[in-house]
């Protein structure tokens, strides 16, 4: 059967150049279902991908405050800064709000995008 609609699309007389009406149609038909295929699976994707990045740097804080606790006599640091300072990380990735508590540490994230960091 598409052998069939190949001849048909193919057959033209001598001397024409261009498409025929049927052929961009078609063509028009496969990317309308391409489009379709693809477009749900990209719309998403970047959001997606900012909040995977951003657990993962919050398990990468949560991970360097668990070793300074072990490191410092089982004390967490007073900021987040004594993290960098000493060595556990590079930078504090986004705004996060740390606060030390006596049987542990909270650890929020305070804005939910990392653009919108504040001064």
């Amino acid at each position: 059967m598409i052998m069939k609609i190949a001849r048909a699309l193919h057959k033209r007389t001598k001397g024409d150049k261009g498409f025929t009406l049927i052929e961009l149609i078609v063509v028009i038909a496969v990317l309308g279902v391409l489009a379709t295929l693809i477009i749900p699976r990209v719309v998403g994707v970047k959001s997606e991908a900012e909040t995977v990045a951003m657990e993962a740097n919050e398990k990468i804080i949560r991970n360097a405050l668990e070793r300074y606790y072990l490191d410092n006599d089982e004390a967490y640091p007073e900021e987040l800064d004594d993290l960098v300072e000493e060595g556990y990380l590079d930078e504090i990735p986004y705004d996060y709000v740390y606060e030390p508590e006596d049987d542990g540490y909270s650890l929020t994230l305070k804005n939910t995008k990392p653009d919108d960091k504040t001064e």
